[in-house]
This record gives C-alpha cells, sequence and structure tokens, in this order.
C-alpha cells in the first residue's frame, strides 16, 4: 500500500529538517513525500534538498513548486492532486512524525478498509494552550452517525493532520480544503466528519505537534477574526440547508463552543472596544437567525456571555 505524505512548505528554514528527517527515517518504506513550495520566502526549499541528497529514498519525493503564495489549504489542495497514494496523510511543515506513525497507522486498515485513521498526539510548545484529547476508544467504527456525533463532541481533534485518509474517499466526497481563508480546518473538517463513513483509532503517539508562539493560529489579528466568521458563517449554513439541527441534538452545543472560541479570540487581539463590539454584534445576529431559534440555549452559555462581557467592559 502506498502512502502520501503532503507536507506545505513556507518560511519553515528552522523546522524542515525536523521534519523531514522523521518522514525519511519511517519504519514504513512504500511512502511517496509531496512537499508543496508555497513560494517560501526563505531558505527551506534549498535545506530540503541538501537533506534529500543524503537519502536513498529522495527519489519517492515529489516538489511541487506554486509561483506565488497561496495559503495552507491551496498547498494541501495541490499536494492532493499530485498524489498516488491510496491513502494521503497531511503533515505540517514544523512537527514531525513518529518513527513508526505510518506502519501503525496503515497496520488499522489491513483488515477493514476505512475511510480515515486517526492517532494520538504529543504537544510540545506553550502548554498554556489546550488541544482537544482523542477520546474514543481503540478500534474501528463503521457507524457514520456516531462518527459525526463524536466529532461534535469533541471527541477526536479537528486539524487536518495525523490523519491517514483514504485518497479515493478524499476526491469522491469532495473533500478539497477552502482556500483564501484560515481556520481552515475547522471548516474542513466538520464536513470530513459529516461525509465519513468508517473510522479507526489508535491511541499510540503518531504525531508531534509543536506549538509556535508566532504561528498564524496563535496570533489574533483581524484577518483571523474575519476568516472564522466566514468559517461558522459556512458550517451553519450548511446545517440548515441538511437539516442537521432537527438530526443531531449536539449541534448547537458544539456551535455555542465555537462562538465563545470566537468571542475569547476577540477580547485575546489587540482591538479596540468599537471593533469587538461590532464583531460580537455581527456574530450574534449570525446565530440569532439560525442556531438561537432552533433550540433553548444552555445556561452555562448564558453565564459564559455575561463573564465575557465583564471581560469586554475590561478592554
Amino acid at each position: 500500500m502506498l502512502i502520501s505524505i503532503i507536507i506545505p512548505v513556507y518560511n519553515v528554514s528552522r523546522y524542515i529538517e525536523r521534519c523531514l528527517l522523521s518522514v525519511m527515517n519511517q519504519s514504513y518504506k512504500n511512502i511517496e513525500c509531496i512537499l508543496v513550495d508555497d513560494a517560501t520566502p526563505d531558505d527551506s526549499m534549498e535545506t530540503a534538498k541538501e537533506i534529500l541528497n543524503n537519502y536513498p529514498e529522495k527519489n519517492a519525493v515529489k516538489i511541487i513548486h506554486h509561483t506565488e503564495n497561496k495559503g495552507l489549504a491551496a498547498a494541501r489542495n495541490t499536494g492532493v492532486k499530485v498524489s498516488t497514494g491510496d491513502y494521503i496523510f497531511f503533515l505540517d511543515s514544523d512537527d514531525e512524525i513518529a518513527p513508526d506513525c505510518i506502519e501503525t497507522l496503515v497496520a488499522l486498515t489491513e483488515n477493514q478498509t476505512v475511510d480515515f485513521v486517526i492517532g494520538e498526539i504529543k504537544v510540545t510548545g506553550n502548554k498554556r494552550n489546550s488541544y482537544p484529547q482523542l477520546l474514543l476508544q481503540e478500534g474501528n467504527y463503521s457507524e457514520p452517525r456516531f462518527i459525526f456525533t463524536s466529532f461534535l463532541n469533541r471527541k477526536w481533534y479537528e486539524m487536518a493532520w495525523n490523519k491517514l485518509i483514504k485518497r479515493n474517499f478524499f476526491i469522491e466526497q469532495n473533500s478539497w480544503f477552502e482556500e483564501g481563508i484560515l481556520h481552515e480546518d475547522t471548516l474542513w473538517s466538520f464536513q470530513f466528519a459529516l461525509s465519513a463513513q468508517t473510522m479507526a483509532v489508535t491511541h499510540l503517539p503518531t504525531y508531534y505537534y509543536h506549538i509556535q508562539n508566532n504561528s498564524i493560529t496563535q496570533k489574533k489579528s483581524a484577518g483571523n477574526i474575519a476568516s472564522f466568521y466566514i468559517v461558522l458563517e459556512k458550517i451553519i449554513q450548511l446545517s440548515c440547508r441538511e437539516n442537521l439541527f432537527d438530526s443531531y441534538k449536539e449541534l448547537p452545543v458544539y456551535l455555542e463552543k465555537q462562538r465563545v472560541y470566537f468571542l475569547k479570540s476577540l477580547l485575546r487581539g489587540n482591538f479596540d472596544r468599537q471593533y469587538i463590539r461590532e464583531q460580537r454584534d455581527k456574530i450574534n445576529q449570525l446565530y440569532e437567525h439560525s442556531v438561537w431559534n432552533k433550540s433553548k440555549r444552555n445556561l452555562e452559555f448564558l453565564l459564559k456571555d455575561f463573564a465575557l462581557r465583564l471581560m469586554e467592559m475590561s478592554v
């Protein structure tokens, strides 16, 4: 079975060696590594090429160049389009994978073909940030409703990386990343979880996630806020179109938590009070029309709203 590991590359000169060596040293050898140079302005690609010259597996590496910077989503989409593997695996270029990552994940596809396999992650860096744990039991799951509800209940993480995904399933379900926005993983994972029919889970650590304090997701810029609003708007539109509010009682709580994160991001950024008020009113209007009129709001989130308003007053 051939596995395609897709690595977008942009401004990661300090980390690309660590990332690429973790792929070159995999215990599973039937791998094609796809480096997508997203018009990186630094010497990341030069460093990568120097590393590859020392490895016999270098012929299994494809290097694709974007003539202009298109963003993470576009780079991942490019990688999928040129991949030829039975399964694909997304790896961010400032992270790394365990030496037996691919071997471990592939083993869960041998007895039963699944749409995707998910493994455990180890987080290093800024421990103040919490990330959802993998709370599902090990094993195979073939109930689409359970897969989606477990996602809504945050039983497995939304990031695209560290998931071994059947390539044919990705293509057939039109699981392309939305280009031109941030928080693309949130939108992608919601759609992906909704379409998945089967999955497998292992609690063996397969991915090492290194938090960079200066990363795009850590910075709360106006662009970050605007993108997150677009993502929530698209999720709500999809939910209304597919009548998901009638089918999944977990959905309003999931969306409430996303709204809380949106408001916290506003308060963490260096925004003036007027901008914060405008964005808060905007997200509230979206929820009033599409979420809150479909279910009674939980007291927990009413209290969180009160606490967030107090925080807003102190800005």
